[in-house]
Order: structure tokens, then C-alpha cells, then sequence
């Protein structure tokens, strides 16, 4: 009887161990754009289902599945955002307690993704600029990093730009699409945290031109060495 008992025990242990998980504090991500939104995630490969689990500061928040990812996800709408303020969150299944965190506004300040935008000047060159989705300038020193290059290919990255940038169109191949994406961070946290990653947006260098005094040139030289040659 003893060993039944023992027996279901681990049964029942090594059941839990896969079906009855449950996330701590670390699995827990929080992140808020300084504006309006702060949005939490769960991130664990263990976490079957999204149902039941609720975040709650003032008020509940229940997790869904996210469109983008494997992650739970739930968003809450803030009034206004104030540096230094202390957000103090419960994570919760049902009525149970699981964890509490506090965070710190500018600690977990994830900006906006920028929106971008590529147009070609008269000498070949391409002017990137961008909108960073804030209808007043509430962060302080953002920052963008911009990637570049042929798609499946090497990519340029040019970090800390700030206002506008101009890709040099010699140093890029003639008659090639590129593919342009960027992310932003902001001072307020160090730029520890970067935005999501922009939509790509395409730009195709123009065909390689020689000059016709350089036509000319190659011609007067090949017959040359015809006549040479006879």
C-alpha cells in the first residue's frame, strides 16, 4: 500500500511538472510608450493557455494571445505617464496571487515604432526620415537605428541618428532593391529598451550610366588595337 501511495504521488508530481505550470515574476515583462499605453506580456514556452491569467493595476487586464507572437499579452490605458512614478502590478490566475512587481516609469519605457520614409534626391542619394508617432514630443533624446542593405544580403547599420539621414547612393550598387526597417530608444533609460522594429520599406538604386565620352573612348581604343593587331 506503502508504494501505491508513493507511486501515485510521483505520478501526480511528474504530472504537474508538465501540465500544472505557472508563471513567476521573471516570465513577467512590462513595457509603456510614455504616453498612453503600458502593455504586459507572459513569455514562456510552458504557458499552454492565456485563460484565467489577469494583470492588475487599479484595474484588471486579462491576457490574451498575442497576433504577433507565442506570448500572452494585455494592454492598459493610462491617463498620463510622470517620471520617477512607481507602478506596483499584481499578476494574478483568478483570484490567486501569484506575483507582485513594481516598476519605475522611466525604467520600462518602450518608445513607439517609428514609421519611415525614403525619397531620392537629384544627385542619387536618398534622404530617410521619419515619424516617431508622438503628437507632442513627451521623450526626451530619442534615438533611432536605422538598417539597411540588400535583402538576404549584408545590412548597414547606422545607430544614434537623430532627425534625418542620407544614404549615399555610391556606395551603393546600380539597379538594386534595398530594404530599409529601424527601431527607436530613448536617454530616459540609457537606450536600454529599442522599439519594435518599423515596417521595411523598399528603395532601388538607379542603372549604372556611362558617360558617351567614355563610349567613345572604349571604341577609339578597340580600333586601335584592331589595327595594331593587322
Amino acid at each position: 500500500m506503502f508504494s501505491t501511495a508513493l507511486l501515485s504521488q510521483i505520478i501526480l508530481a511528474l504530472f504537474c511538472q508538465a501540465f500544472c505550470f505557472e508563471p513567476t515574476e521573471e516570465d513577467l515583462k512590462c513595457f509603456n510608450d510614455y504616453e498612453t499605453e503600458m502593455k504586459c506580456s507572459l513569455s514562456t514556452d510552458r504557458l499552454k493557455s492565456c485563460s484565467g491569467y489577469k494583470f492588475q493595476k487599479m484595474y484588471a487586464c486579462i491576457f490574451e494571445r498575442s497576433n504577433h507572437s507565442d506570448n500572452c499579452e494585455c494592454k492598459i490605458k493610462v491617463q498620463d505617464f510622470l517620471l520617477n512614478e512607481n507602478f506596483t502590478s499584481t499578476l494574478l490566475e483568478g483570484t490567486n496571487v501569484l506575483s507582485s512587481k513594481t516598476f519605475k516609469t522611466e525604467d520600462f519605457i518602450k518608445p513607439k515604432t517609428p514609421v519611415l520614409s525614403v525619397q531620392k534626391t537629384a544627385n542619387g542619394n536618398f534622404n530617410v526620415t521619419w515619424d516617431d508617432q508622438y503628437e507632442i514630443r513627451v521623450l526626451e533624446d530619442l534615438r533611432i537605428n536605422l538598417t539597411y542593405g540588400i535583402k538576404g544580403g549584408h545590412e548597414n547599420t547606422v545607430p544614434n541618428t537623430v532627425g534625418s539621414f542620407e544614404i549615399m547612393g555610391k556606395n551603393l550598387q546600380p539597379n538594386t532593391n534595398y530594404i530599409l526597417t529601424a527601431t527607436m530608444s530613448t536617454d530616459y533609460n540609457d537606450h536600454s529598451i529599442s522599439s519594435d522594429q518599423s515596417a521595411p520599406v523598399e528603395f532601388t538604386t538607379s542603372k549604372m550610366v556611362i558617360p558617351p565620352l567614355c563610349v567613345g573612348l572604349i571604341i577609339i581604343i578597340c580600333v586601335i588595337f584592331i589595327c595594331i593587331l593587322r
